[in-house]
């Protein structure tokens, strides 16, 4: 327990000692290369890591690509069938404000690759949310195929 929380410390040390470098309040104003890392969890029996990678074109505005991993459930809650889920996406955003809080508009379109039943399929993700400094919050809804539901994220911008 200590060596996680001592991670956690210098993790956020080092969040801290970048942020002190940057020109903008906001990351997303600031042109050039960006890579963020989320994690969504979804009303449709999922969760899903991923990372994007990108380019901030400045005024907000992101475009960029990155891929994923997750795990579904069929059946009601984790006692289903495990599914593993790789994905390939792209994202835009688009940060509003040049301020320490920001709020941003999202949308991913993305392949999925269910490995278990061995489909693919696809989806798109609009969603909604607030840049705080490097880290993220975001609402959205999640629409693939037949399955649909609400998706929490957070986020932490490189």
């Amino acid at each position: 327990m200590k060596k996680i929380l001592l991670m956690a410390v210098a993790l956020f040390g080092m969040a801290a000692a970048t942020m002190a470098q940057e020109q903008n309040a906001n990351r997303h104003f600031d042109k050039g290369y960006t890579a963020d890392i989320q994690l969504h969890v979804t009303a449709i029996n999922a969760f899903h890591i991923t990372s994007s990678h990108g380019y901030n074109f400045g005024g907000g505005f992101y475009l960029g690509g990155g891929a994923g991993f997750g795990a579904e459930w069929e059946g009601e809650g984790v006692e289903g069938t495990p599914h593993y889920v790789p994905s390939l996406f792209v994202d835009a955003r688009w940060s509003m404000l040049n301020k320490k809080v920001s709020p941003f508009v999202d949308m991913k379109a993305t392949q999925y690759i269910d490995l278990t039943a061995g489909a693919t399929n696809y989806g798109v993700t609009p969603s909604v949310g607030l840049d705080i400094n490097r880290f993220s919050i975001g609402v959205g809804y999640s629409v693939r195929g037949s399955k649909s539901g609400w998706q929490v994220a957070v986020g932490f911008t490189f």
